[in-house]
């Protein structure tokens, strides 16, 4: 018990980490209306460690002030949602809690990781739970249970609950980034070569269009870092690996048609060829080319109008109380009277059009810190996918800026570090880190899930507060790899 405790006690970021996967696991198999284990397991941890590090904390005043300006922001939207009147508390303070997890636990790490043996730690806990990650997906696949991406045939999630899907696609470009980083950095050639191309599989076989995308970025540019190690530190050009990540590279793109995102893409196109037309060639029956129409002039024809107002509620039926709440006249304006139907049957875009008609119906104060998440209604048909949006409308110019700018000050720290020794900083587990980090900030915006996904944004908060160490307080000659 001793022997436990102890290991417990000097391992406990490592195991923090490396545990993340099997919460994943345990919440796929435990999933239910009332919630899972795993997710309280978590909030148990957003709880506890600000709490254990203020008592053992001996220097709290930065501690206390980050904690104290989420703390006096959270209740500035709270108090709104009461001034305008709250749909439903307990769901917009629960989906709060869950934003507010990334920059909580970022600043508790922070606060851990200030020695080598931490950061250590923190490393080998993101490569362990990378093994854990791609053993499970494994085991999905052997055992015939895993879940689907899309459809049958159009990607392969593994143990992954539906509305996580999206969230998990980040997960394993996170995972991958710092797999290869492994990879690339082993002086064994069989290690070089068989984790850039597990990665590969792992994140073609997804079909999700950030994994795809994701893992022609990795590729490219941990060759790209390869290459410029000879003109930036004078040290041999690591050929085998470089060659490996190029093979690898050009091997995902020729693929690419039959990939599960190949497919997943043309079944959505084909849904939109399908439709396509429609609009333009109804309102050339009533005798109006409306390709020589502008926006206004499309909107101020009863006729065209009319037209519009017609396929409109056909193309956005995903959402169908759109209309209901907002009018006919307030789609068709954000939309600019497009006709474009891969874009109307979008339903990222749907979902946005609502938010931003919410939004417009916001007096200035609720602008400031941001309209009630129940607005959209609590079974997140309407939730926006993309997360940047999603801070915006729902914690206002405040929260989006405090949000954005804590985010900003790690990027802020990683130039500072360059300008001041580019050649000291230019170390492949500094290049992994910043990589991760500006992978995770697009994905955020083009795929969504992560601010808002405690699963997934704890890899965040994770990266942040490594690239702090290695910035601050690591010191200043660089250490062996």
């Amino acid at each position: 018990m001793k022997q436990l405790l102890t290991f417990l006690k000097t391992k406990y970021l490592f195991l923090l980490i490396a545990a993340q996967p099997v919460l994943d696991v345990v919440a796929y198999w435990m999933q239910s209306e009332e919630g899972t284990l795993a997710g309280m397991i978590r909030l148990g941890i957003l709880i506890l460690l600000p709490l254990v590090l203020l008592f053992r904390l001996e220097k709290k005043k930065g501690f206390l002030l980050a904690m104290t300006v989420m703390g006096l922001y959270s209740l500035l939207h709270i108090a709104n949602g009461f001034r305008v009147g709250y749909i439903n508390f307990i769901f917009d303070v629960a989906y709060l809690v869950r934003v507010l997890q990334m920059p909580v636990l970022a600043v508790c790490f922070v606060y851990m990781i200030r020695d080598k043996g931490t950061r250590k730690q923190a490393v080998d806990g993101m490569l362990a739970a990378a093994a854990l990650c791609f053993l499970f997906l494994g085991l999905a696949i052997a055992t015939g249970t895993d879940n689907v991406t899309y459809a049958e045939g159009m990607g392969i999630s593994g143990w992954v609950i539906d509305d996580n899907r999206c969230a998990n696609s980040i997960i394993l470009v996170t995972m991958s980034c710092f797999a290869m980083y492994y990879g690339v950095n082993s002086s064994r050639r069989w290690v070089n070569a068989c984790l850039p191309a597990l990665c590969a599989l792992i994140l073609i076989i997804n079909g999700t269009k950030a994994c795809y995308f994701g893992l022609l970025a990795l590729c490219f540019a941990y060759a790209l870092f390869l290459l410029l190690e000879k003109p930036v530190l004078g040290s041999r050009v690591r050929c085998f690996p470089a060659f490996v990540l190029v093979a690898v590279l050009v091997v995902s793109v020729v693929i690419y048609p039959i990939t599960p995102r190949a497919k997943a893409a043309a079944d959505r196109a084909s849904g939109a060829n399908a439709r396509a037309g429609e609009i333009e060639a109804t309102a050339l029956a009533l005798g109006y080319d409306i390709s020589t129409m502008s926006p206004e002039e499309r909107f101020n024809t009863p006729e065209v109008k009319a037209v519009f107002a017609h396929y409109y509620p056909r193309y956005m039926a995903a959402i169908p109380d759109l209309f209901d709440r907002f009018g006919m006249d307030a789609v068709l304006l954000h939309f600019n009277m497009s006709t474009d139907v891969a874009k109307l049957i979008d339903t990222r875009e749907i979902k946005l059009c609502y938010s931003a008609l919410v939004w417009q119906q916001c007096d200035f104060l609720t602008k400031l810190v941001g309209f009630e998440t129940t607005e959209l209604g609590t079974e997140g048909i309407r939730d926006p996918e993309n997360d940047w949006p999603a801070i915006f409308y729902y914690y206002g110019y405040v929260g989006f800026a405090l949000y954005a700018g804590f985010v900003l000050y790690f990027l802020w720290l990683v130039l500072k570090a360059l300008l001041r020794d580019f050649r000291g900083n230019f170390r492949l587990i500094n290049f992994c880190l910043l990589l991760c980090l500006v992978l995770q900030i697009g994905l955020a915006q083009f795929s969504g899930a992560l601010l808002r996904r405690p699963n997934v944004s704890v890899y965040l908060a994770l990266v942040l507060a490594v690239i702090h160490y290695q910035t601050v307080w690591a010191p200043t000659l660089p250490e062996k790899e």
